[in-house]
């Protein structure tokens, strides 16, 4: 008779387990980590669901501080959770089991991405009560043949991809899509983020009702100087953390070449020139698209001033019902939230 799920800590001695795990669940299109330190992020715990000696599920926690309203409270992003659920009935159960584990280890779960509304995380989330928004899809096209070539969430039929190869083929693709370039705006290149970023984190944290820490020492953990697809732009009153990707066959962005302004933080005031620095500095490398997800109301105008516009999202944002009570009523386009507060480059 099988012994009753239990979650544990992830260690070396599962790593076969969960190489076996992903093989069963392939179908799902995810996996877990084959390693107890995949060393994405920092402050990660990693769990897995195991029945007997069978790994059947887990979940990672990366924790992380904020500013909720002022206060400074601890919180954990409920980050990859999956089970065999996906590909196997008898465990439909293990995904409610699992967002119930982390919730006794940390009470205050944010979540996000998660693919859409229609997914299984966010509808489970959704009856759980937790508090859910969608973090906006803004992007600027400024090769449009490219664009339309590559652009495949567009390209889903025989119909349309004859449309988008006929207006980009004509030229008329030029017309209505390709944005301005904006004016150069005064900015540097920072090698890392050691020390300098202070001063911007102490005039902006109080500037959101929801804010994750930006310090110093919390961007150097983030994006460390040591990886160099992370380049770092710095204005006078902020700075953002952009990147300038080749995709090679990518289920949305087929082969472009893509720019995501992946985080950013200013002083009040400060945004629109922080955003036409980050984008100014994309568009002098080449890129084909600039994308970017931003939920506070003055980072989404600073990129509507640049050229950007918005697009269907399936980038959310849930807040387990403890972690939501601290935020009370402040709307959504308070909470100063981006990629770098998620998934970060890891899927860019």
């Amino acid at each position: 008779m099988s012994q009753p799920i239990r979650v544990v800590p992830y260690t070396d001695e599962w790593v076969d387990a969960v190489r076996a795990f992903n093989k069963r669940v392939a179908a799902s299109g995810q996996e877990l980590p084959e390693t107890p330190r995949p060393g994405w992020m920092p402050c990660m715990e990693l769990f897995l669901a195991v029945e007997d000696e069978v790994v059947r599920g887990g979940y990672i926690l990366r924790h992380q501080r904020y500013w909720v309203k002022g206060q400074e409270t601890e919180a954990a992003h409920y980050r990859l959770p999956l089970s065999e659920g996906t590909v196997n009935r008898r465990y439909a159960a293990l995904g409610l089991h699992l967002v119930r584990d982390a919730l006794k280890r940390e009470p205050r779960l944010y979540c996000s991405g998660m693919s859409g509304w229609d997914k299984p995380l966010p509808l489970m989330l959704r009856r759980l009560g937790w508090r859910m928004c969608e973090v906006p899809f803004h992007f600027k096209v400024l090769r449009p043949y490219r664009f339309l070539r590559n652009i495949r969430a567009l390209r889903s039929s025989r119909l349309r991809r004859a449309a988008l190869d006929l207006a980009a083929f004509s030229g008329m693709g030029w017309f209505g899509i390709r944005g301005a370039r904006v004016n150069p705006v005064e900015h540097d290149r920072p090698a890392s983020f050691r020390s300098w970023p202070d001063a911007a984190w102490e005039a902006a944290r109080t500037s959101a009702a929801f804010l994750a820490a930006r310090d110093s020492a919390t961007l150097e953990a983030l994006y460390p100087a040591s990886d160099p697809r992370f380049l770092r732009v710095r204005t006078i009153g902020g700075w953002a953390v952009v990147l300038d990707t080749r995709m090679r066959n990518d289920r949305y962005f087929g082969d472009m070449y893509v720019g995501t302004i992946v985080d950013c933080l200013a002083a009040p005031g400060e945004a629109a020139e922080v955003i036409r620095a980050a984008t100014g500095e994309l568009e002098a490398r080449g890129i084909d698209l600039i994308i970017s997800n931003q939920l506070h109301r003055e980072w989404r105008t600073a990129l509507d001033h640049s050229g950007f516009r918005t697009g269907p999202s399936n980038y959310l944002l849930a807040l387990s019902p403890e972690f939501a009570a601290l935020a009370g009523d402040a709307p959504d386009h308070e909470f100063h939230f981006n990629r770098g507060d998620g998934d970060g480059p890891i899927h860019l």
